[in-house]
């Protein structure tokens, strides 16, 4: 496994949140509501659209059959930990989306570090929940959700503030939930000064939304940097260890776009 990537999941596995200091969070964030994707029906109509060029797109509308790990090993991602056991996080494809679906506490994630993109500005993500973890507050520190990407910075490794735990790259996590602080920056109980957690909407179950995230001056805000270094790597994660009603929880995804 490479580098970068041992140290996203290094950082989620051992991350336990508390609240960012600062006191009035900028919005980096908006969310364009789409019509209601009903797991049963499958039907998602275009919701608008950016000038934006992009310059990265994964659609998983694109998948045409077979073994959905083969399809995502090809397109870069690599399962680990708990995304390997179909028992304890079951992959599937439905309507033109990844679903993701969590039958016990599990903590899996797919990652792509053959992201290699200089100059991205903005994330978008066309997504939407089938169920929330039960109890799963960034606010009350059961930092857990149905799905979460990660976005890596670079390749110069920031410490974790703890000598057992190796450094890693600046990263942001994003994130659909129920009882967060919209674009608040949360923090984990390491990598203070290279990661952080933000909320990005509460769509209703079902429900589809495109999530646009301003990459670059979140990057700058929260780090405190001018230079924004490039996209290292994305990564999927669901982690519902800390979760009621024995863990379950699901999300989709339709689409994740990388933005100029």
């Amino acid at each position: 496994m490479a580098r970068g990537a041992q140290a996203v999941l290094v950082c989620i596995l051992l991350l336990t949140t508390s609240r960012d200091g600062l006191a009035a969070p900028r919005a980096f964030s908006t969310i364009r509501m789409g019509s209601a994707v009903m797991a049963s029906t499958g039907a998602t109509h275009p919701v608008g659209g950016g000038a934006s060029q992009r310059t990265w797109v994964i659609d998983f509308a694109e998948y045409a059959g077979g073994p959905i790990e083969a399809w995502l090993h090809a397109k870069g991602f690599r399962l680990e930990h708990g995304a390997e056991d179909p028992a304890s996080l079951a992959l599937s494809h439905h309507a033109g989306a990844l679903v993701l679906e969590a039958k016990q506490p599990v903590r899996g994630f797919l990652v792509n570090d053959q992201v290699k993109l200089a100059h991205v500005s903005t994330i978008r993500i066309t997504w939407g929940i089938i169920k929330y973890p039960t109890g799963a507050s960034y606010e009350r520190k059961i930092n857990n959700e149905a799905l979460m990407l990660y976005i890596s910075f670079g390749e110069d490794e920031v410490p974790s503030g703890h000598v057992l735990i190796p450094a890693r790259p600046y990263f942001i996590g994003v994130f659909l939930g129920e009882k967060e602080q919209l674009n608040t920056p949360y923090q984990g109980k390491y990598f203070h000064e290279g990661g952080r957690f933000v909320y990005l909407g509460h769509p209703q179950l079902y429900e589809t939304v495109r999530s646009e995230f301003d990459l670059r001056t979140a990057f700058q805000t929260y780090f405190g940097q001018a230079d924004v270094p490039m996209i290292s790597a994305i990564g999927l994660g669901v982690d519902t260890f800390a979760s009621g009603e024995g863990g379950t929880a699901a999300a989709y995804i339709h689409r994740i776009e990388l933005l100029e």
